[in-house]
């Protein structure tokens, strides 16, 4: 999502070349940067009841309502997490929920964008052009404050120079108050010839690093030298954080968590104080596999996953006992291959593993592909791009992914998405295939004959499906073809399709494969090829002007696909 473009990393200057030609990535943040009404005046309404927020990240109201919390200073409210109403959008003076009537964003913000202001001021851009970016907003409630925390990031398009902080509100509406940074990237250890440390308005020295580890201007320098700067005295962006995409969660214990960071070195993790919402740097200095400031890494990326990995988000399942990660793989815009993807721990800061036992942090395709891009016959359109998700776990015990997508329309317009989580008996997640309209899963039920007969079906596969051209568009989205369930427990009709990342379906062979149901239950197993899948079936609304009800499946393989299946 933000990429490099600065002299003293030129070893990733050819990566965003790869990776804008290959998903068009810059066009589209910008395109979607001016989709909003730079005085906080625009509309993230899409009529119907939808709603147009980037990087959803959602949570449940102390009265019950749902909230998202986005980019560009949007948010929007909900009953039933179909229908929204705007509170917010737009990043400008006129936007409430962080500018208290009668001031200025510059001036409510004025420590964190002034990190991002310096780099475009030493790089001769004209003040009137200067970018100002609120991107991946978190709302969290912080029982000890007894406040609503909304954490953000602010950020240059493609550069590292970043920064992590939060405000404060009574009210989950707003307006938040701003209290203080968290954590910075990008900065340098440069020194002048005259030997004055503050070299460049991006010295350490204009974070908060030496306040905040306290342990003098010669140990900082130390460190600069030996871990987060290299030999030039700049950033090491090949290892070290971006610190965007902040993500809030408790977990079974009650401790505050961060997770953060995207592309660069992938996604970090630091525990925070929750009597002030900030790190907590005695932790990170005394546990082992922590860096003092940065905290933890989590997941790694590499070439085999698009040298991609963003938006995260973390959860504690009391159920399964287990904590979830999921991100985001691929380029956001509409042809970028965007997809959702998901690991599982026991503890809150890793080892983070996926299906088939790969670790996030190995240089390999990791991670369980939720879904990615797929049509049925009752939707208008395909859905493209889906990602930025964030998970809640109502009240119920419903678990609901909620993400922002795009569509096979020749746009880059995007839209809000709910999809109820199964919980398989294996202990995974999967999304089930229609959006969210309050359907239960009924866990302990049996339907009998009702699931034989002929479905959709869709394998998401693994790979990140991308393309540069609109006229490519229908060989990125997944192949949906027809099978059968036949009540002696065989599946007919399967086609195994042979793919490539611009292609989903290069070629095919017919398969065999089996299905069982574990009596009395709403747990469905498949062997698809020799390949095991575990899952769940449910009835679900369609999303079809009739809303018409639908037997439905979803399953993940120990090969990471995971498949889906609508009952015609």
């Amino acid at each position: 999502m933000r990429f490099i473009a600065n002299r003293f990393m030129l070893c990733f200057i050819s990566l965003v070349c790869l990776i804008s030609s290959v998903f068009g990535v810059p066009d589209a943040e910008k395109i979607q940067a001016k989709q909003y009404a730079m005085s906080g005046g625009g509309s993230c309404e899409a009529g119907g009841g939808r709603i147009g927020i980037h990087d959803p990240s959602v949570i449940k109201s102390k009265d019950g309502s749902y909230y998202v919390f986005g980019s560009h200073m949007a948010a929007a409210r909900s009953d039933d997490l179909l229908n929204w109403s705007e509170i917010a959008c737009g990043v400008g003076d006129g936007n409430r929920l962080l500018v208290p009537e009668g001031s200025t964003l510059r001036k409510e913000l004025s420590e964190p964008l002034s990190w991002t202001d310096a780099f475009q001021s030493v790089s001769g851009v004209n003040e009137e052009d200067w970018q100002t970016n609120i991107w991946a907003a978190d709302v969290i409630y912080n029982e000890e404050m007894g406040k609503y925390c909304y954490y953000a990031s602010s950020s240059v398009w493609g550069l590292p120079q970043s920064v992590i902080w939060f405000a404060t509100s009574d009210s989950i509406e707003g307006p938040y108050k701003y209290e203080n940074t968290v954590v910075y990237s990008g900065f340098d250890n440069l020194v002048a010839e005259n030997g004055y440390s503050r070299a460049t308005p991006l010295h350490y020295s204009f974070t908060n690093i030496t306040s905040v580890l306290k342990k003098g201007d010669l140990y900082i320098k130390d460190v600069l030298n030996n871990s987060w700067c290299d030999i030039n005295g700049r950033y090491d962006s090949g290892r070290l954080p971006n610190a965007i995409d902040p993500a809030l969660f408790y977990d079974a214990e009650g401790r505050m968590w961060m997770a953060y960071g995207s592309y660069y070195a992938g996604i970090y993790i630091m525990p925070l104080e929750e009597k002030t919402g900030l790190p907590d740097y005695e932790y990170m200095q005394n546990t082992e596999g922590y860096d003092m400031y940065f905290g933890k890494q989590i997941m790694r990326t590499n070439g085999a996953n698009e040298l991609s990995g963003e938006g995260s988000y973390v959860i504690y399942d009391a159920q399964s006992g287990y904590y979830y990660l999921y991100l985001s793989v691929g380029g956001l815009n509409s042809l970028g291959g965007y997809n959702i993807r998901e690991y599982r721990s026991k503890n809150p800061d890793g080892p983070f593993l996926d299906a088939a036992g790969n670790d996030a942090m190995e240089d390999v395709n990791t991670g369980i592909k939720l879904f990615g891009n797929y049509t049925f016959d009752c939707l208008e359109t395909a859905y493209l791009a889906a990602g930025h998700s964030s998970v809640l776990i109502d009240s119920d015990g419903k678990m609901l992914q909620v993400y922002h997508t795009r569509f096979n329309n020749g746009s880059e317009d995007f839209q809000v998405r709910v999809h109820q989580m199964a919980r398989t008996e294996n202990g995974w997640t999967v999304a089930l295939p229609f959006e969210y309209t309050g359907e239960t899963i009924d866990y302990r039920g049996t339907v009998g004959n009702e699931l034989a007969g002929e479905y959709e079906f869709i394998n998401h596969g693994t790979l990140t499906n991308g393309c540069t051209d609109w006229a490519d568009a229908e060989k990125i989205i997944s192949p949906t073809q027809s099978i059968t369930l036949d009540s002696d427990g065989t599946v007919r009709g399967l086609k195994l399709y042979e793919s490539v990342k611009n292609n989903t379906a290069v070629s095919f062979t017919q398969a065999e494969g089996e299905w069982s149901v574990k009596e009395g239950t709403a747990y469905i197993t498949f062997i698809l090829d020799g390949v095991k899948y575990e899952g769940v079936f449910c009835k679900q609304s369609d999303e079809s002007v009739e809303r018409t009800e639908r037997m439905v499946f979803s399953a993940v393989g120990e090969n990471n696909e995971c498949i889906w299946g609508v009952k015609k």
